[in-house]
């Protein structure tokens, strides 16, 4: 299996709810996400001593994308990702299940790496079927904060 990543951060002052970074499916082919790594950048200097909440959601619906980043490669030799992408803009949000699967929390000072096992965070196969990660802080995130995030997976 070869193992892809991408590294992004969100708009600032992203709304409570709505999603960080989207990892789409192709339709005849999953993922199984095996890290995330988020932290708070501040465009304005040292962020705001605060608590983010990061939920990770089943989507039943893709949403409109306006932007899609490709994985980049961890072993230079190994063939391009063949997964849709990791959506990272929206016009429509992506429908969510009702419930997170996993909740994430850390300070702003500090971070969260979660390293998963293999068999933590599988995808379904389906463009509607994404694992999105959603800002779960409570409120918006602060003027000139963003949520930065690495992702990798293994398809």
């Amino acid at each position: 299996m070869a193992r892809y990543s991408v590294s992004g951060s969100t708009a600032a002052a992203l709304a409570n709810g709505n999603a960080i970074a989207s990892v789409v499916p192709a339709a005849a082919v999953g993922c199984k996400i095996v890290r995330a790594v988020f932290g708070v950048l501040n465009a304005g200097g040292t962020p705001t001593d605060f608590q983010v909440g990061v939920g990770i959601n089943r989507a039943t619906a893709r949403g409109t994308t306006g932007g899609t980043l490709a994985g980049v490669k961890a072993d230079p030799d190994s063939g391009a990702s063949v997964i849709t992408g990791v959506d990272n803009a929206w016009s429509v949000q992506p429908t969510l299940a009702a419930t997170d699967a996993w909740q994430i929390a850390f300070n702003t000072r500090g971070g969260a790496d979660t390293p998963f096992t293999v068999e933590d965070l599988v995808s379904t196969v389906g463009t509607a079927n994404a694992i999105v990660f959603v800002q779960r802080s409570g409120a918006a995130l602060p003027a000139s904060h963003s949520i930065s995030y690495t992702i990798e997976w293994i398809e």
